[in-house]
Protein backbone atom coordinates (compact mmCIF):
# COMPACT_ATOMS: atom_id res chain seq x y z
CA UNK A 1 0.00 0.00 0.00
CA UNK A 2 1.43 3.35 -1.04
CA UNK A 3 2.04 6.07 1.52
CA UNK A 4 2.55 9.82 1.12
CA UNK A 5 5.86 11.35 2.19
CA UNK A 6 7.10 14.94 2.39
CA UNK A 7 10.43 15.48 0.64
CA UNK A 8 13.03 17.28 2.77
CA UNK A 9 16.30 18.62 1.37
CA UNK A 10 19.47 19.12 3.40
CA UNK A 11 22.11 21.84 3.61
CA UNK A 12 25.22 19.78 4.38
CA UNK A 13 28.65 20.82 5.64
CA UNK A 14 31.79 18.72 5.55
CA UNK A 15 33.36 16.14 3.31
CA UNK A 16 33.81 12.39 2.98
CA UNK A 17 37.20 12.40 4.73
CA UNK A 18 36.24 14.42 7.82
CA UNK A 19 32.56 13.52 7.89
CA UNK A 20 29.32 15.31 7.10
CA UNK A 21 26.99 17.38 9.23
CA UNK A 22 23.47 18.44 8.34
CA UNK A 23 23.40 22.20 8.90
CA UNK A 24 19.72 22.69 8.06
CA UNK A 25 16.74 20.78 6.69
CA UNK A 26 14.20 22.37 4.35
CA UNK A 27 10.72 21.24 3.36
CA UNK A 28 10.66 21.31 -0.43
CA UNK A 29 6.88 21.53 -0.69
CA UNK A 30 6.93 18.30 -2.72
CA UNK A 31 5.29 15.05 -1.78
CA UNK A 32 5.82 11.57 -3.16
CA UNK A 33 3.65 8.48 -2.97
CA UNK A 34 5.65 5.27 -2.55
CA UNK A 35 5.30 1.81 -1.11
CA UNK A 36 7.37 1.86 2.11
CA UNK A 37 8.75 -1.57 1.19
CA UNK A 38 10.09 -0.30 -2.16
CA UNK A 39 13.67 -0.86 -3.22
CA UNK A 40 16.17 2.00 -3.28
CA UNK A 41 15.89 2.04 -7.05
CA UNK A 42 12.08 2.36 -6.97
CA UNK A 43 12.22 5.19 -4.42
CA UNK A 44 14.85 7.00 -6.48
CA UNK A 45 12.75 6.59 -9.61
CA UNK A 46 9.71 8.11 -7.85
CA UNK A 47 11.87 11.08 -6.78
CA UNK A 48 13.67 11.36 -10.14
CA UNK A 49 17.11 11.05 -8.47
CA UNK A 50 20.01 8.62 -8.79
CA UNK A 51 22.63 7.08 -6.54
CA UNK A 52 20.85 7.42 -3.21
CA UNK A 53 20.60 4.60 -0.67
CA UNK A 54 17.76 4.66 1.86
CA UNK A 55 17.59 3.71 5.53
CA UNK A 56 15.13 4.23 8.34
CA UNK A 57 11.66 3.22 9.41
CA UNK A 58 8.86 4.28 7.05
CA UNK A 59 6.49 5.07 9.93
CA UNK A 60 9.00 7.69 11.22
CA UNK A 61 11.29 8.76 8.36
CA UNK A 62 13.48 7.46 5.55
CA UNK A 63 16.96 8.95 5.21
CA UNK A 64 18.82 9.01 1.92
CA UNK A 65 22.54 9.39 1.46
CA UNK A 66 24.70 9.43 -1.63
CA UNK A 67 26.04 5.98 -2.36
CA UNK A 68 29.39 7.31 -3.65
CA UNK A 69 30.46 9.15 -0.48
CA UNK A 70 27.81 8.81 2.23
CA UNK A 71 26.73 12.46 2.18
CA UNK A 72 23.21 12.99 3.58
CA UNK A 73 20.99 13.91 0.63
CA UNK A 74 17.26 13.74 1.33
CA UNK A 75 14.71 12.78 3.94
CA UNK A 76 11.25 11.40 3.40
CA UNK A 77 8.91 12.15 6.28
CA UNK A 78 5.54 10.36 6.32
CA UNK A 79 2.36 12.40 6.11
CA UNK A 80 -0.09 11.16 8.72
CA UNK A 81 -3.24 10.00 7.01
CA UNK A 82 -6.04 9.64 9.49
CA UNK A 83 -9.48 8.35 8.80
Amino acid sequence: MKQQFQVINYDVWGNAKDGFEVNAAYFTGKTVSIDPESSDRAINRALNVRGIVWQGEPEFALYGELKRNGMPALELRPINQEG
